[in-house]
């Protein structure tokens, strides 16, 4: 990895070269409680300086042994590349909390919920945020770019280092009253009617769960002559309606929607049982 200071002269302030180390290391460190559960201890190295605006190399290691094995690097590599979505997610939301999985870096649903995890952290956002205001400090600087290698690039330029300085985190603390979450989820069908606005019962992760079947995805699978019984099951893709109780300090999930449906998952029958004429 790389962390590039453009700019006409080949030196910088020395305390801004400390800060966006510092800054950077909070991001790796982050990264790697989340993707790796403390379950690995990372020491980053600062490699040989190269000549060009002013390029630091960054080595991510296990500071384990077997440094080299299989699960090692395959481990590094995973991380890098989470580092450098996490870079993606600030340029693309400006420091802004991604909401209701509203960020897709890319298809991997493992990497992308983790760098959707970090990026949502506090201590994450105002590294980057404050590597930003310490670059654009520095006279010398025109330009921060993180280069994680493997298509993971990201650049901030001078001119807009400004909009990328996110300072609203004391606003953040004010929770939303309510959110959406969507989730795809398997639902077992305990009771159902066909009159449009009609009350459905489900069981969805070992809890039964009531909804109104009404303009959604499910009521015009039933207009287009779908037939559903009970212990019949559905994947579908649901949006939940959380609201927040400050009792509890905690979201409540207050009602369910079928925004999409995928698949029609009939009763397993059970096998009839025939007489052997053994006595």
């Amino acid at each position: 990895m790389q962390i590039k200071f453009e700019g006409q002269e080949h030196q910088i302030d020395a305390n801004t070269l400390i800060n966006v180390l510092i800054h950077y290391q909070n991001v790796i460190n982050e990264v790697n409680a989340v993707y790796g559960g403390g379950s690995k201890q990372i020491v980053t190295k600062v490699n040989a300086i190269k000549k060009g605006s002013f390029i630091i190399d960054i080595s991510i290691k296990e500071s384990l042994k077997n440094l080299f094995s299989h699960d090692n690097v395959g481990y590094i590599a995973s991380l890098v590349t989470i580092v450098g979505g996490v870079f993606s997610a600030y340029k693309t939301l400006k420091g802004k909390p991604s909401k209701d999985g509203d960020l897709v870096i890319n298809d991997n649903r493992e990497y992308n919920k983790t760098i959707i995890n970090v990026y949502n952290s506090k201590v994450v956002r105002e590294a980057i945020s404050k590597s930003i205001e310490t670059a654009n400090e520095d006279v010398n600087v025109e330009g921060l770019t993180i280069d994680c290698e493997q298509e993971q690039k990201v650049s901030f330029d001078k001119e807009e280092f400004a909009e990328y300085i996110y300072n609203d985190f004391d606003e953040e603390d004010v929770l939303p009253t309510e959110r959406h979450e969507d989730v795809e989820a398997i639902l077992t069908i305990i009771s159902l009617n066909f009159e449009s606005g009609s009350q459905w019962g489900f069981i969805y992760n070992g809890f039964k769960i009531k909804m109104i079947v009404k303009d959604d995805a499910l009521m015009r699978k039933i207009d287009e002559g779908a037939r559903f019984g009970k212990g019949d099951a559905i994947k579908v893709k649901m949006r939940i309606k959380k609201v927040y109780n400050p009792t509890y300090k905690t979201y409540e999930n207050k009602s369910y929607k079928i925004v999409e449906f995928i698949e029609h998952i009939a009763a397993p029958q059970q096998m009839k049982m025939y007489d052997s004429g053994i006595d």
